[in-house]
């Protein structure tokens, strides 16, 4: 039998200056007392630095790698077994550890809790003075940031003290109770937002609510000053419009004029809910959301917000792709192409670019180009099973392939209908462009009555997936 799998791929995530790292760490008689636990280790290093070829020859069998740790003595599968989980302990430690070497200020907090906690006076204006410094230098103004300064305030208000001299420090406890009030409205909108951009494309029986005149009080209350808090509000006032505003607009610019008090991660967050509030105006016929959607993306490849440590999701080079296609932006798209290819995972590229390749194509009319590219294609979520699909019906129809047409029809429909993770919006929205689609194919070029009727029909229809693209088809047909 094989080593534990779990434990593998666990190690198998890990670069090879952490898997050194990691080495390390369990060597350290603080972290780890089992000897046979460092031997265990060095075992799988071997195997991870050896050739494909090597580890298919010489697989890492629980028996073979007991006896490398043991020698002759017996085998004991339940040892073995707790020798595995014990390393997948240690490795959760030391992930956890790294995290927590990597944000100071939490480190220097709860080292400021302990040095109150012991009244040790000098110490903590010392390291209290640190703290300050490390915050003054950031220009982060975040629920973070927030609860950061809510904790300094706690501390300095609850250093034991007379009653006398906790009368003087008593604006430290307004200090607090202020950042902490800011702290729980940053991420109460923060999740409000969450819940409102996933209820409206993932059918999850999920409800979250807000207290009563909750965003009214935001609203009207010194809060609203706060970037974070002017943010999210902004979002949630954006995605609870029933009809067209101006949050849109004020939150994009917003985002412009205090992008140096959000982190990276936060901007990029608070971009996908402009995104997506784009793309839900766009699907019921807005067009002019397209240019909108196109310079939010000029602007998150300029920032490099939509970079991952060098690396762009296929998800958003899919999106900038198409967006760039669709207002015939074609020059910009292939640049991009030849630009950003290199930033895709490298497991995601070929089946990222083979997909992308044809949406080119399509644009370009080069539609046997399309279908070539897209048998390659594996649709690994319902996303790109949706684009995939919808871009070989658009195909068939060009083409004039009719019964290739009905098939795909009937199979995407079957897809759309049994399919539990796309909302009963989405759901509409490609059901109606079957539809549509169908009806196109069966009607007669030149009949005015039957179009005249398709077009009102397509107008009044609120949910409908490439709608500018069934327009330019009944046009055509015209």
């Amino acid at each position: 039998m094989l080593l534990s799998s779990k434990l593998l791929s666990l190690l198998k995530q890990f670069s090879k200056h952490e898997l050194n790292s990691f080495k390390k760490f369990v060597n350290s008689p603080f972290h780890n007392e089992q000897e046979e636990l460092n031997h265990l280790l060095v075992i799988i290093d071997k195997y991870f630095r050896a050739t494909e070829k090597e580890q298919q020859k010489k697989p890492l069998e629980k028996e073979k790698v007991w006896r490398k740790i043991f020698g002759n003595k017996g085998y004991q599968d339940v040892r073995m077994r707790r020798l595995c989980s014990d390393l997948i302990k240690l490795a959760y430690s030391f992930l956890s550890y790294n995290v927590y070497q990597k944000d100071n200020l939490s480190e220097d907090l709860n080292l400021l809790k302990a040095l109150r906690e012991r009244s040790l006076q000098k110490h903590f204006d010392s390291s209290l003075s640190q703290i300050r410094k490390t915050i003054d230098k950031n220009e982060i103004r975040n629920a973070a940031y927030h609860f950061s300064n809510y904790t300094i305030n706690y501390n300095i208000f609850n250093l034991p003290k007379d009653a006398g001299a906790k009368i003087k420090i008593f604006h430290h406890l307004e200090k607090a109770d202020y950042h902490l009030e800011c702290f729980y409205i940053a991420k109460k909108l923060e999740n409000y937002c969450d819940y409102l951009g996933l209820s409206g494309s993932i059918s999850f029986d999920v409800e979250i609510d807000l207290l009563p005149d909750f965003l009214d009080y935001i609203e009207n209350s010194i809060y609203i000053n706060e970037p974070s808090i002017k943010a999210y509000f902004l979002v949630t006032k954006m995605l609870l419009a029933t009809s067209d505003s101006d949050y849109f607009l004020s939150l994009k610019q917003h985002l412009e004029d205090y992008c140096s008090q959000l982190t990276l991660q936060e901007l990029d967050v608070l971009y996908i809910h402009l995104k997506n509030y784009c793309i839900i105006k766009i699907n019921k016929g807005k067009s002019e959301y397209l240019i909108r959607l196109f310079e939010i993306f000029q602007t998150l490849l300029k920032e490099r917000i939509i970079l991952k440590d060098g690396i762009i999701s296929p998800q958003n080079y899919k999106n900038i792709t198409t967006v760039g296609l669709q207002i015939k932006e074609y020059e910009w798209v292939e640049n991009f192409i030849q630009e950003y290819t290199k930033n895709l995972p490298k497991e995601h590229r070929e089946n990222t670019l083979s997909y992308n390749l044809a949406k080119v194509y399509f644009y370009q009319n080069k539609y046997d180009k399309v279908i070539e590219n897209l048998r390659s294609v594996e649709y690994k979520n319902h996303v790109y099973a949706l684009g995939g699909k919808l871009l070989l019906l658009k195909t068939y129809y060009e083409l004039k392939e009719f019964i290739a047409l009905d098939s795909l029809t009937d199979s995407f429909r079957i897809y759309i209908r049994r399919n539990k993770i796309i909302s009963r919006e989405v759901k509409q929205q490609y059901l109606n462009m079957l539809r549509f689609v169908k009806k196109l194919s069966s009607t007669i070029p030149g009949d005015k009555k039957a179009l005249d009727k398709i077009r009102a029909q397509i107008d009044k229809c609120k949910a409908l997936a490439g709608k500018k693209w069934v327009l330019e088809k009944v046009a055509e047909l015209s």
